[in-house]
């Protein structure tokens, strides 16, 4: 089944670099590819005129920008399922990225996060959390801007969870599909930082999970006397996994998985390529 795969761009090499990487991931996978820019110019009421030349010229930039990244997408014909179109918007980015999402059923966002971790947390205000938290039903990956080669084998997916809230099979499913489509495993983190056990309730949403992972190699995984960051961190870090999944619910981030009356949660920046899940209706 085709993928749709949107690609925001602001034209850098690492803007660039998230867009290869994409086409490796979904290289076996018949995909249309949504590459978008967004530009906006000042409204200066007193100069009218000056306005609209300058949105032209900033619309004929983008569009410009966007024709080359064609031209380069032309020598790098992998796969002939692959398609592109290009979006080029004078709105603001997060707008941009829900209207493209509501008009073409976009399966998938891939941003790359600036530094060489993966910023991902409310507490700060940059893009990326601003873009997560305020776009609705579609999941997120974010890259650091390093990305690292994927192994060749033992690929592995961190899915943290308390099991407090049951998951919809819709909601997991991005998780699913990138497990299959890398041919990697999932493994179910649960922190149990209170050292109680679980409610029955809890035992019920991991039985869940059961079903709805049937279909991918996964197994679940328990770590105590740590936080739940540090958790998540140690366990990316002594196994090497590849990517980590986070699920987000509307009423809180990450199911307020993250406090930021804590400095640890605050300074919680993967270094690994981080999957968003979006709570859906």
């Amino acid at each position: 089944m085709e993928k749709k795969i949107l690609i925001p761009t602001n034209f850098t090499k690492h803007a660039w670099n998230t867009l290869v990487y994409a086409l490796n991931l979904y290289k076996n996978i018949p995909c249309t590819f949504f590459i978008l820019n967004t530009y906006e110019v000042p409204v200066r009421i007193s100069l009218s005129r000056n306005h609209n030349a300058e949105l032209e010229a900033a619309k004929a930039e983008s569009e410009k920008g966007l024709q080359k990244i064609l031209q380069g997408l032309n020598f790098r014909r992998e796969n002939q399922k692959h398609k592109f179109e290009t979006i080029s918007r004078d709105k603001d980015l997060t707008d941009a990225i829900q209207e493209t999402i509501d008009t073409h059923n976009i399966d998938l966002i891939l941003m790359v996060s600036r530094g060489e971790n993966v910023s991902i947390n409310a507490a700060f205000e940059n893009e990326i959390s601003e873009v997560t938290e305020k776009v609705e039903d579609c999941p997120f990956l974010i890259l650091p801007e390093q990305m690292q080669e994927l192994p060749d084998s033992k690929r592995e997916i961190v899915f943290p969870t308390n099991y407090k809230f049951p998951f919809k099979n819709k909601e997991v499913s991005a998780l699913i599909d990138m497990a299959v489509n890398l041919n990697a495993s999932i493994r179910i983190l649960y922190i149990d930082s209170d050292s109680r056990p679980l409610t029955k309730e809890q035992e019920q949403n991991k039985e869940t999970l059961k079903t709805y992972f049937s279909d991918v190699d996964f197994s679940f995984h328990k770590l105590t006397q740590t936080t739940v960051t540090t958790g998540i961190h140690l366990f990316i870090e002594s196994r090497e996994s590849n990517f980590l999944a986070l699920y987000k619910r509307k009423q809180g981030f990450f199911s307020k998985l993250f406090s930021q009356r804590f400095k640890e949660d605050i300074d919680f920046n993967p270094k690994v390529p981080v999957l968003i899940l979006k709570e859906l209706e």
